[in-house]
């Protein structure tokens, strides 16, 4: 029979492995030129350019107080520690061990021939210590590591993006609250001028100036009055307890008062080619595709042989009290090399994962890259007609404002009668209500444009 040369069966397995050659990692996606408004984006200080304090106590309650957060930060710890645990996969393990081995020898199975001078009873005592190091010739571990690495700083990246995500909500929360407050105010003043339209229109009614049919549509317009301010006061009460949640506030803890005005940043879009390096999530995003290509390299390299060295020394002897002896030590050293020769295909299935893992990595950093655009872009769409709409309604409560107070001197002139000045005050109130909604939303957007740009964060 003709012998296989050792040789070439050993190239032929590296050769095996060679045949696995690693995917092309995928490409970023394609950022558009511009955006529609470009503008200097948010700083890390976006929530400050509002002139809000109970907006930064709030936020830094919700920082304190969020599961949110716990959660991330938690499991930025556990792949820290996955990390450290990774870097350990290519160092020498080293063990420290001691034993008593006590046995007794029959001498009715005939094995042992009579008066051979061969102790029955012995105690052997043993200390010593191994030693085992699988040398990373084909670079597996190294591969690990890289994508503990990989993983560790995606959720590093995640927590961040968690606290930027709760900071845009606990202030897009803020903002509506503070409008559901202003809006139940002017709710409540409608309802008074139309509860006194209707008075007004029952003392007529009684005094046979007028029939019956204007008081039945007065009394319907007072009642549609009183059921809009109700739908203000349950919208002001699920925003309150939405806020109360972000915050980790109890049910029926009392938020902060408004002080003031809340300003309106010009914040902008800034470069789209710059996103990608601005939002924490894409980060974590492009981290994890980072982390799927390293484990492609780990499953490549199982296709090759794995080289182990094994060692022990120390020193053994009977009786016990020997130990310590020259005579008494021993050690051994046991190179070994595993050659993979069939495995019903586990790692072939393995490499495969890997690589569905890429793709589908892939498929998530474009989907967040695309999303990351997208938001941008409504936000932009969003500011653009809430600004023409602000300035709109503004004029339109300064003209209603005008002919509430014509009306009033008019009526102190005796030239008009008080169902005049209520008509111009509910009218007030409504322009008033309209311009705080406008006003509301569009600082909310500001917020969404914030955090859509990464609020400021940077991976240095």
């Amino acid at each position: 029979m003709r012998r296989v040369n050792k040789t070439w069966l050993l190239a032929a397995l590296v050769l095996a492995g060679c045949a696995h050659d690693p995917m092309a990692k995928p490409k970023a996606p394609a950022t558009p030129p511009a955006f529609s408004q470009a503008g200097v984006v948010a700083d890390a200080q976006w929530a400050e350019a509002f002139g809000d304090p109970a907006l930064l106590e709030l936020i830094a309650q919700a920082r304190r107080n969020s599961p949110d957060l716990v959660i991330a930060r938690a499991r930025q710890r556990e792949a820290v520690a996955l990390l450290i645990a990774a870097n350990a996969g290519d160092q020498p393990a080293l063990s420290v061990g001691a034993g008593l081995e006590s046995s007794r020898i029959s001498l009715e199975t005939g094995r042992i021939p009579l008066n051979a001078g061969i102790p029955r009873h012995t105690d052997v005592g043993a200390v010593g210590v191994k030693a085992s190091w699988e040398l990373d010739v084909w670079g597996r571990e190294a591969a690990k590591t890289k994508a503990a690495d990989a993983d560790a700083r995606a959720a590093k990246f995640t927590a961040e993006q968690a606290d930027l995500a709760l900071s845009a909500e606990v202030a897009r929360g803020w903002f509506a609250v503070r409008g559901a407050r202003e809006q139940l105010a002017f709710l409540g003043i409608e309802f008074a001028a139309r509860y006194r339209e209707m008075e007004i229109v029952e003392q007529t009614v009684v005094a046979g100036l007028l029939d019956s049919d204007p008081l039945s549509s007065a009394r319907l317009a007072a009642a549609q009055a009183k059921v809009d301010e109700g739908l203000g006061r349950r919208r002001l009460a699920a925003a309150e307890n939405a806020l109360r949640a972000l915050i980790g506030a109890a049910p029926g803890d009392k938020l902060p008062e408004a002080k003031g005005a809340a300003a309106m940043p010009a914040f902008g879009a800034g470069v789209p080619s710059e996103l990608l390096l601005r939002r924490p999530d894409l980060a974590a995003a492009a981290a994890h595709l980072d982390a799927a290509v390293s484990r492609e390299g780990a499953a490549i390299a199982d296709f090759y042989p794995s080289v182990t060295l094994n060692g022990q020394a120390g020193w053994q002897a009977d009786p016990t009290s020997r130990v310590g002896r020259g005579s008494a030590s021993f050690w051994s050293l046991t190179p070994s090399v595993d050659l993979p020769l069939f495995d019903a295909g586990r790692r072939e299935a393995n490499l495969e994962v890997a690589r569905a893992r890429i793709d589908g990595s892939a498929g998530e950093w474009t989907k967040a890259v695309l999303g990351a655009f997208r938001e941008v872009e409504d936000a932009l769409a969003d500011l653009r007609e809430l600004a023409s709409q602000e300035e709109l309604t503004g004029r339109v409560l300064a003209a209603v404002r005008v002919r509430l107070a014509n009306a009033e001197a008019r009526r102190q002139a005796g030239l008009a009668h008080e169902n005049e000045v209520i008509v111009a005050r509910r009218d007030e109130a409504l322009a008033a209500r309209t311009l705080s909604l406008v006003v509301w939303e569009r600082r909310q957007v500001a917020v969404r444009l914030a955090a859509a740009t990464g609020g400021g964060w940077s991976a240095k």
